[in-house]
């Protein structure tokens, strides 16, 4: 691929000069045909005038010779005249009255006029009578100063054109591309400094400020990718710090040189178990939300909701020996399928979350989940009547390692709701936490597209 070297604003500059020179001297060059035309055309008329004058005196005058010398020495009209005959000599007279080959068929009546341009002067010649005709000049001194003056003046502006078309062209060029050199500049800094919260402070309606917007809008993204992208990390160097200094310790009590009787080494090596299977599990979703991450939202699929529900309940009453009850139903009675959109094999990831999250908070009290369907949206609610989440704590809940301090002694990484919502957001969908209906526990709330119409039992 070429790549072109330059400055773009030279390239603009130089290329708005040329239009606007090219375009002036196309003008001129037209106006100074048009004005030729038009003096030579204005000449041609006056001539044809005097012609006509003269041709009508010696018709009504037979003694009529004309009132111009056939030297054309005056510059009024008619110039000069000449009358000739069918029995003039071809090449007879002087200066640019000599008779010519046209002129002379024209007073032979084989043709009805002709015109010439002869040493400077216009002549044309007219029949009188049967064997006769006039030759009648105007000298082209004027009109041919007139133009040459005409052609100078058009030509002084459009060396002035030429001038005036440079400077536009770089007026054009800085006032145009301003917002493009913030653009670079913004783009510069965001390169050497590789800090993307730069901003481009372009205001302007037009594309070069839409651009600047979209860019804005892209550094602003970036910004808070990179932002979340530095909390997830430190966000997960702290939640697994606190297991590997556990590992740590237990394994040095192990290793150590003491002696520990059997139930001590016993509880020890359960510890590192349980600290090593936490570790995995948070590794486990850390990887996942990262995957989460890169998911394509264009990747969605259509999958029946009552049947993974139905499925995922059973698993978590067995994890958590709970009551799961599923109660599946549209506006006027219950279904056995609901088809709704959803990232692509994420449905029973989703369930499995929040069910896993109603029975671990739960305290053992049974979980009711319904689903209500209509035409173009599902909701699920899991409700359970455990320690519930704070009203200040509802919102954040769903943030990466976010836990409320009534969950902070339990086992868990703090992404389990984290996941649901990047899995909802990625399926085109939203979820929420509330309050239980009797004000104990909590339900989470679920909403996705419907993919079509509710199967009924």
């Amino acid at each position: 691929m070429r790549t072109r070297t330059g400055s773009l604003r030279r390239r603009l500059a130089a290329l708005v000069a040329g239009a606007v020179a090219l375009a002036g001297l196309l003008v001129a060059v037209l106006t100074g045909f048009v004005v030729t035309t038009q003096l030579h055309g204005a000449l041609d008329t006056a001539l044809q005038r005097e012609a006509t004058r003269v041709q009508r005196l010696l018709q009504t005058d037979a003694g009529y010779t004309g009132d111009a010398a056939s030297e054309c020495r005056y510059v009024v009209e008619p110039a000069c005249a000449r009358e000739v005959t069918r029995d003039d000599a071809v090449g007879s007279g002087r200066g640019p009255l000599v008779l010519t080959a046209a002129a002379h068929r024209v007073a032979t009546g084989e043709r009805a006029s002709a015109r010439s341009t002869q040493d400077g002067v216009r002549v044309l010649v007219v029949p009188v009578r049967d064997g006769e005709a006039v030759m009648v000049g105007i000298p082209l001194a004027q009109t041919e100063v007139a133009v040459r003056r005409t052609w100078i003046a058009l030509a002084g502006a459009g060396a002035l054109s030429i001038v005036l078309a440079a400077v536009l062209g770089y007026v054009v060029a800085a006032v145009g591309l301003r917002p493009i050199q913030s653009l670079d500049a913004a783009v510069r800094r965001v390169r050497d400094t590789a800090d993307p919260h730069a901003r481009v402070e372009v205001h302007r309606n037009d594309e070069l400020g839409r651009l600047a917007d979209a860019f804005d809008d892209m550094l602003a993204r970036l910004a808070a990718a990179s932002d979340r992208q530095r909390d997830f990390v430190a966000d997960a160097s702290h939640e697994l710090r606190t297991p590997l200094t556990t590992l740590r310790t237990n394994l040095q009590l192990l290793g150590g040189d003491r002696a520990l009787d059997p139930g001590t080494q016993r509880a020890l090596r359960l510890a590192v178990s349980e600290e090593l299977r936490a570790m995995q599990l948070t590794v486990d979703d850390l990887s996942e939300l990262a995957r989460g991450d890169r998911h394509d939202a264009g990747s969605l699929d259509s999958e029946d909701l009552v049947t993974a529900l139905h499925e995922v309940a059973d698993t978590t009453a067995r994890r958590w020996d709970v009551s799961v009850t599923v109660h599946a139903a549209d506006e006027a009675a219950p279904v056995a399928r609901a088809p709704v959109v959803i990232a692509s094999g994420r449905l029973r990831r989703l369930l499995d979350v929040v069910l896993d999250n109603a029975g671990k908070y739960g305290e053992g009290t049974p979980v009711d989940v319904r689903v209500r369907v209509t035409a173009d949206t599902t909701s699920i609610e899991v409700t359970d009547g455990g320690i519930g989440i704070p009203p200040e704590d509802r919102q954040r809940v769903f943030d990466r390692f976010h836990r409320a301090a009534s969950a902070r002694g339990r086992h868990g990484s703090g992404l389990g709701l984290a996941i649901a919502a990047q899995i909802c957001a990625a399926s085109g969908g939203s979820v929420s936490a509330h309050a239980g209906p009797s004000g104990t526990g909590t339900t989470i709330r679920i909403t996705l597209r419907s993919a079509g119409g509710p199967t009924a039992d």
